[in-house]
């Protein structure tokens, strides 16, 4: 083998994993990662490709159920030598609550510690706690994960930053899913989103968007297993956003012997669903500038082929 044919080659811009993936019209609905408890640690870039491999955040990244991301940290935010943790817990399915915490780098440890312990417990008396999260907007620009996140979620992110009063802007650490890049997460509500726009965000934030458009851009609930996330997808379009502040009451999925289909029940007060889903396709998930056949990873495509809501 001569040396030019040990030399790799170049990314193809061709092969870029969002573009490919969007041109082939691949649905983002169920590729929302599922938690219950979220840790949101401020942390200069820049950042491993996995943040677990930070030495002070590795424990907690360890403990199942536990999402913990690492946010750029906001502008003079660490003049004080003191870090933000934003802790945020499940409350209701569509809800989030979050709290403040400010620790200098030597006590965060402790704290994480101390939240992951027991992750959907109230923390607020903790002495570290300075208030209430505010609504908050994520957005994946982990370069070093992927290269469609650095390129697209940062420009995104920077046009956004101060879009909406009352709303705080993270970049952030690898939200999952690195394909639909741009990528989202909307809280207190714990939604993903893919494929993302400073419009669209624009009416995900006011709650004014088409959810028909919006549709082909959501990724799912947090709160949800990836068949339910597509199930309740259209319960969302059909209830319309008032369905962002009614909470779930029950959610089975029932997953046919072959994994290739499922039936979902959802049920809250004053109505009820059953979706059919299944496998509409399943993708090669690229490995960022390289073609299809070089793949190590594939992921289904989620279709919903039926939905009674009484």
């Amino acid at each position: 083998m001569t040396a030019a044919e040990q030399t790799p080659l170049p990314p193809d811009p061709a092969f870029r994993c969002s573009p490919w993936t969007r041109a082939h019209d691949v649905d983002p609905i169920g590729s929302a990662g599922a938690f219950d408890a979220l840790l949101l640690v401020e942390w200069p870039l820049p950042w491993p490709p996995d943040v677990s491999e930070i030495p002070e955040l590795a424990r907690a990244s360890a403990v199942p159920g536990v999402r913990v991301m690492a946010v750029v940290p906001q502008p003079d935010a660490t003049a004080d030598g003191r870090l933000t943790v934003v802790h945020r817990r499940r409350t209701a399915t569509n809800h989030l609550a979050g709290v403040d915490h400010r620790v200098t780098r030597a006590e965060l440890p402790q704290l994480l510690d101390t939240l992951v312990a027991a992750p959907l417990a109230d923390h607020g008396t903790l002495p570290s706690v300075v208030g209430d999260a505010p609504s908050e907007v994520l957005v994946c620009g982990h370069g070093r994960r992927d290269a469609c996140c650095g390129r697209w979620g940062t420009r995104l992110h920077l046009e956004v930053t101060d879009r909406w009063a009352g709303v705080r802007v993270w970049r952030c650490s690898h939200t999952g899913g690195h394909r639909f890049a741009p990528t989202a997460i909307t809280l207190p509500d714990g939604r993903a989103w893919a494929y993302v726009e400073a419009e669209l965000l624009d009416g995900v934030v006011r709650r004014t968007g088409d959810l028909r458009v919006l549709a082909a851009h959501d990724r799912g609930t947090t709160a949800l297993d990836p068949w339910a996330q597509v199930v309740e997808r259209g319960v969302f379009e059909h209830v319309g956003w008032p369905w962002l502040d009614r909470s779930l009451e029950s959610s089975s999925t029932d997953v046919a012997p072959d994994g290739r289909s499922a039936t979902v029940t959802l049920s809250w007060s004053g109505g009820s669903a059953v979706g059919e889903v299944e496998v509409a396709r399943v993708l090669p998930v690229l490995v960022c500038g390289e073609p299809p056949e070089h793949a190590v990873k594939s992921s289904p495509e989620l279709a919903l082929r039926d939905l009674r809501i009484s």
